[in-house]
């Protein structure tokens, strides 16, 4: 019987893997080339799209300060981290920060709620205020941004838009990006 587990546990996590590999997002002849993000560059220009249909480039947040989070709706620290940031939305509203929250391009390839849908569940109040914005993440920025394919990563990004700070899962890294957003804007 614990064979037969040990198998099934197996063959689970070969599928798993293959379906990630097969269904993340290539390239559609966009300009594929993926550049480094690090600390001290420039957030690469992308459009995305608001969930009232209109698209925005990045550079519509020159002037103030954003964080642009990449996100997978079915991902349980993702969801984590709304709730982290809807008890915190105060901090980032008194610096003028907006949380441009990216559901990564067709979800990774798994079914999760809409990218609104999945905000409003778990950051409400962020959400109805404005500091989290509902965005979808195309084919090229996924790839330009999240090339690994991380699940929960994000940047904060200066009003001249230099990355300054970057990391992943907010519900456990509230506290250092508090700091990067005190020391370094």
């Amino acid at each position: 019987m614990k064979k037969n587990i040990k198998i099934i546990g197996i063959v689970v996590a070969l599928v798993i893997v293959a379906s990630v590999y097969f269904l993340w997002p290539r390239s559609t002849g966009e300009s594929s080339a993926i550049q480094n993000i690090t600390i001290g560059s420039k957030a690469p220009e992308n459009n995305f799209l608001l969930d009232n249909g209109t698209y925005v480039n990045i550079s519509k947040y020159r002037g103030h300060p954003v964080v642009l989070w990449f996100v997978a709706t079915w991902c349980s620290t993702c969801a984590q981290g709304n709730q982290v940031l809807n008890g915190n939305y105060q901090f980032f509203k008194k610096h003028g920060i907006d949380i441009v929250e990216l559901e990564l391009y067709k979800d990774l390839g798994y079914q999760g709620p809409t990218i609104t849908n999945f905000i409003s569940s778990y950051a409400p109040e962020a959400y109805a205020n404005g500091t989290i914005i509902p965005a979808l993440s195309g084919n090229n920025m996924t790839l330009k941004y999240d090339p690994k394919g991380y699940l929960d990563i994000y940047y904060l990004v200066s009003g001249n838009g230099t990355v300054e700070y970057i990391s992943g899962e907010p519900a456990l890294t509230l506290g250092q990006l508090k700091n990067a957003i005190n020391n370094s804007l």
